[in-house]
């Protein structure tokens, strides 16, 4: 992962291959997810295989992780979202434990410095399709989520008026109505590489 080039696309055709792929379907178009761990780090990309129109900003993309047990109804502040918005450079980051339900019960905080959220066009090296369309880019510290080997998961992608979400039963909806925790689903390290790599991190 260290070789990805932070730009919001596929830039070359090996770019995002180490990594897993999950194909997310809908009547109207494939979402691509592709997600990795390295060191401290966890890494996305949200390929929107049909979002051709380019809505600058108004297009975005947003990762939800929960490092704890998910038996709560509303995100608190264990939970955090990372919200990457096409044409920007700049990611913002949401944390649970919020009392307004105006944003899902989530506010905006400070971005970790190695935080990373883009919103870019992707085409030509695509592994999917060629056409021009909208893809998210994100790194994650680990840190600030907490080490865990199973987090909950949740991934919304807004093509203008359009939501589509991950898991895909809550597509459709208004775009900062968050699931029930419990309802989210699971990525889990089955090497338990991510508290193996706090591990190591803490002896040096």
């Amino acid at each position: 992962m260290d070789d990805i080039k932070w730009d919001g696309k596929w830039s070359f055709k090996s770019e995002w291959k180490a990594s897993s792929l999950n194909e997310i379907r809908f009547d109207d178009g494939d979402v691509i997810l592709r997600s990795a761990h390295q060191d401290g780090f966890l890494y996305f990309l949200v390929d929107n295989l049909t979002d051709f129109t380019n809505n600058r900003i108004a297009d975005r993309a947003m990762i939800c992780i929960d490092s704890q047990e998910r038996s709560q109804k509303n995100p608190e502040k264990t939970d955090w979202c990372y919200v990457a918005a096409r044409g920007s450079l700049n990611g913002h980051t949401l944390n649970g434990g919020e009392s307004t339900k105006l944003m899902g019960h989530l506010g905006m905080v400070k971005n970790h410095p190695e935080f990373i959220g883009i919103g870019g066009t992707s085409g030509i090296n695509d592994r999917y399709i060629k056409t021009p369309h909208a893809a998210y880019e994100f790194r994650i510290p680990i840190e600030q989520i907490g080490f865990q080997d199973n987090y909950g998961f949740y991934m919304q992608v807004i093509d203008g008026d359009v939501v589509k979400t991950y898991p895909q039963e809550f597509s459709g909806k208004y775009s900062w109505e968050i699931p029930n925790l419990t309802e989210w689903v699971s990525i889990i390290s089955i090497d338990n590489s991510i508290t193996t790599s706090q591990k190591q991190s803490n002896r040096k």
